[in-house]
């Protein structure tokens, strides 16, 4: 089974923005972690969150996982698909939260500018094995009900706990950079208590 999840290397170069260290250093400061908590990002890209979280607490675990088979990382699947899920689940006897910066659409085809959206697929297959909840850096639209997440928003809106609004990041990678606004989302199985959003600046 693993062989058959292997995700075999692109043609081209997968794009990825690494995640300020504020802006997780800022979550983490608010999540409900326990001692012994297992946390798994999985589009990890240069682990730039999870090196964060590692150096955060040594009360707890993180795994990594990203589709890219040359970027350091403890799995390489693509998350997209529940059978990578259920892998890692079983591998590492499963996970209490997962937390990350997922990409937004896959790559564009040859000759396209944009591929298919795929980071309400990781919300949702997140949400579904993940032991206590999860919790994505997403884009500011991303909680508008378009047609592929509506029904999944709606029927998870009363377990949103986090909302941490944050200023402009302007992410870089080798070659780019690009200003995106975002905030961190979270959803808790079994919460009902609602939530405040909180504005947050590096500057605080």
């Amino acid at each position: 089974m693993a062989k058959q999840l292997m995700t075999v290397k692109p043609p081209r170069p997968i794009s990825f923005y690494p995640t300020r260290e504020w802006a997780t250093v800022e979550l983490l400061q608010r999540m409900p972690l326990e001692h012994g908590d297992v946390i798994l990002e999985p589009a990890c890209g240069d682990s730039a969150i999870a090196q964060v979280m590692k150096d955060f607490s040594n009360h707890i675990h993180v795994f990594t996982n990203d589709i890219d088979p040359d970027r350091q990382a403890d799995f390489h699947y693509d998350m997209t698909l529940r059978e990578s899920w259920k892998w890692i689940e079983r591998s590492t006897g499963g996970f209490d939260w997962v937390i990350g910066n997922p990409p937004f659409s896959s790559i564009p085809p040859y000759g396209k500018k944009r591929g298919k959206p795929i980071v309400h697929l990781f919300v949702q297959l997140a949400y579904q094995y993940a032991r206590k909840g999860v919790i994505f850096l997403l884009g500011k639209s991303f909680t508008e009900p378009v047609s592929y997440r509506k029904v999944w928003l709606q029927t998870y809106t009363p377990e949103q706990f986090l909302e941490l609004r944050l200023e402009r990041i302007q992410f870089k990678d080798d070659d780019r950079s690009n200003e995106v606004a975002c905030d961190w989302y979270g959803w808790q199985h079994g919460h009902s208590g609602g939530f405040i959003p909180e504005y947050i600046s590096r500057g605080m």
